[in-house]
């Protein structure tokens, strides 16, 4: 084809195309007699956005830390200030600061010139702040409105220049001690071995290489079975010391293995001192949501037994929070709250003495307690079975599930909260009673029959016939008629004396020890049984009382407290912390001859002649007092008693010890606390 020809083609072309796009309007009828279509509507202009629309979506991006949003609202002398980078920087500077957890912002008011936001930023560590911010605005070179952003959109503490700081201060737990310093509880720094899960390779390598480094392959599957997430850290284990290297070059050679510091709640006596030092645990998210303004973090722990619970306030301390702007023309404070530093306790307790008293007990269900009764101090407060407390600081799951279900119940203190009937060591009391209250003199005898016929049914003596005895001898030779008959004769009297005097010893009500919880035990009486059952008090029920049986229930730490009363002449508050001095609780007011007659009944229970001489027939030159006792609660099981003190002149150590199962603990129960009460001398002499 020619030039002319292609142009010829081009042309018709264009008017083909111009014919259709006007052949729909030609072929529905078109009233312009020149053919040209009519004129268009004109185009809306763009509706330009409103200062209140502008900052509800500033304040969105912020809800979102959302910078590049943020940054596509700013005008341009603001962009020119603040590039990108800049302004992100600074949000995620903000946000770390103030350890923001959540944030609403919401318009407050909007005009052409400014935009109010309210905004309230909850933070992990200092509460939630409520502020108001302002937004200049200008409009752009389309009309519509722009950010005049600066450092003060952010909050207005920082419109003078400076940057915002946050800090927090957190305490190190303090440790717990013995009399002399030696820890009890303390916080360390451990090296821990574990896992990464994401980085191993080979599952059934990584157990064998762990178990031939000496962790048990239940351990280390627990690891992998873990649920923190893939990537967290795995504790398996603890490094001693003296590993330190081979863990090195271990985690170098299998993947997956890491090596750190954390902190660990060690309880250097373990099982020992279980009972009264305690343990620590984990705050709950409950917690945690409960007490946001004492800034605990997940995985902090608080005490949960023991001294670790109870002096939680003292040990723990409390973090500290800042948060201010520094720098700039006006430094401000925008929140604190103090540091309350953690602080070590002293207690009165001594290692060697729990030891002795753990080892004494071998196991077996029971309790000893060990007081000075100078100043009432606890040397000794232990509880069997026990546990090693270290299990719950590591969080071992099927440790911890095997001690909730044993059945010896070995997380339960039969120390401070075992209620046990006293049995025969409560004769000490109603001897006390009788004489106090004038019905009998230290001369006095009274008939220690086979069978005594006071009430019915006639009730026999555990060893037969022995003749007149005096308050003493009955003492000495543990004989039930001579003390059913006191408190049957206290009965005709006075029914409530026996109870009266009991109470003067510290039971029935809880011990007033700083620093510990204990059961305030149960002493009956008339007005008690016409509450609880809608039954008098019959003479039968004082007689019961009177060997310390019946509905009677004592704690063990009730026990030695009360033998420490006698020899003091009051009734004290224990003292198991070193600084505390131990609170009167009253005087017994027993005349200074029958405190020395009853005194000298103690005496002669640990001579050939007593029921417990066998016991302290070797005990060398350490002259003792003591008095045993054997008795059956309201499930039939029978227990045995026994509480010593020495030396006799000058009583520095009291020992209660008691063993739930009396056919086990009866020939344990005497030779244990004889031998606690050598271990407390031999400990006070150093």
């Amino acid at each position: 084809m020619n030039l002319r020809g292609f142009l010829l083609v081009s042309a018709l072309a264009g008017v083909l195309a111009g014919v259709a796009a006007v052949g729909v309007r030609s072929i529905i009828g078109d009233d312009d007699a020149n053919g040209a279509p009519p004129p268009s509507s004109p185009t809306p202009a763009p509706r330009v956005e409103t200062p209140r629309a502008l900052a509800g979506r500033f304040a969105a991006a912020w809800e979102a830390w959302d910078a590049a949003a943020l940054y596509a609202l700013l005008d341009a002398e603001a962009r020119a200030a603040t590039p990108p980078d800049a302004l992100a920087g600074a949000y995620a500077a903000f946000r770390a600061e103030t350890a923001a957890t959540g944030i609403e912002v919401a318009v407050e008011r909007a005009d052409p010139r400014e935009a109010v936001l309210r905004v309230r930023l909850q933070t992990a560590s200092f509460g939630t702040l409520d502020y108001t911010v302002s937004l200049p605005l200008a409009p752009g070179p389309d009309g519509a409105p722009r950010v005049g952003w600066t450092p003060a959109a952010l909050h207005p503490a920082l419109a003078h220049g400076g940057e915002l700081r946050g800090t927090v201060r957190r305490p190190r737990r303090g440790a717990i001690l013995d009399r002399r310093g030696e820890p009890l509880a303390v916080t360390r720094d451990v090296r821990v071995i574990g896992l990464d899960r994401g980085l191993v390779r080979d599952r059934a390598a990584v157990v064998r290489a762990f178990v031939s480094f000496g962790f048990g392959a239940e351990t280390v599957d627990a690891a992998f079975a873990s649920p923190l997430g893939p990537r967290q850290r795995v504790p398996v284990g603890v490094v001693s010391d003296e590993r330190v290297e081979e863990a090195a070059r271990f985690v170098q050679a299998v993947p997956g293995a890491i090596l750190w510091f954390e902190q660990r709640r060690l309880h250097p006596l373990g099982p020992a001192a279980a009972h009264a030092v305690g343990y620590t645990r984990e705050y709950t998210a409950a917690e945690l949501a409960a007490r946001p303004d004492e800034l605990p973090r997940a995985g902090d722990r608080l005490g949960a037994s023991g001294l670790e619970a109870t002096l939680d306030a003292v040990l723990a301390g409390s973090a500290g929070a800042r948060l201010e702007v520094v720098g700039g023309a006006r430094p401000t404070v925008l929140h604190e709250r103090p540091f309350v530093p953690p602080a070590d306790v002293r207690t009165t307790l001594d290692a060697s003495v729990l030891r002795a008293a753990h080892a004494g007990l071998a196991g077996l269900r029971g309790a000893a307690v060990v007081i000075d009764p100078r100043d009432n101090a606890i040397l000794a407060l232990t509880s069997s079975p026990a546990f090693d407390p270290d299990a719950f600081e590591r969080g071992e799951a099927d440790a911890l599930a095997a001690l909730v279900a044993d059945e010896r119940h070995p997380l339960a203190n039969r120390a401070t909260h075992g209620l046990y009937p006293p049995g025969s060591t409560f004769k000490l009391v109603t001897g006390a009673a009788g004489l106090d209250a004038g019905r009998y003199a230290p001369s006095d005898r009274i008939d220690c029959g086979a069978v005594w016929y006071g009430v019915d049914p006639p009730r026999r003596n555990w060893e037969g016939a022995r003749g007149p005895l005096t308050i003493a001898e009955g003492l000495m030779r543990s004989c039930n008629p001579v003390f059913y008959e006191i408190a049957l004769r206290l009965h005709e009297a006075d029914p409530a004396a026996l109870a009266a005097m009991a109470r003067a010893f510290g039971f029935g009500a809880e011990s007033g020890a700083a620093g510990l919880d204990d059961a305030p035990g149960l002493v009956p009486d008339a007005d008690w049984k016409r509450r609880e059952r809608g039954e008098p008090w019959y003479p039968g029920d004082a007689v019961n009382l009177g060997i310390g049986q019946g509905d009677l229930l004592v704690t063990p730490l009730q026990l030695a407290n009360a033998y420490a009363a006698f020899l003091a002449g009051e009734l004290r508050a224990p003292v198991v912390l070193a600084e505390a001095s131990p609170a009167a609780r009253g005087p017994l007011g027993l005349a200074p001859e029958h405190a020395a007659h009853l005194r000298r009944g103690l005496e002669l229970v640990t001579e050939a002649s007593g029921t417990a001489g066998w016991a302290f027939a070797s005990a060398g030159h350490r002259d003792f007092g003591g008095k045993s006792g054997t008795a059956e609660d309201a499930g039939g099981e029978a227990h045995a008693l026994f509480v010593a003190y020495a030396p006799r002149d000058a009583p520095a150590a009291v020992a209660a010890v008691v063993f739930d199962d009396g056919t086990a603990g009866q020939p344990l129960a005497a030779p244990l606390a004889r031998d606690l009460v050598i271990a407390a001398l031999t400990a006070l002499e150093r």
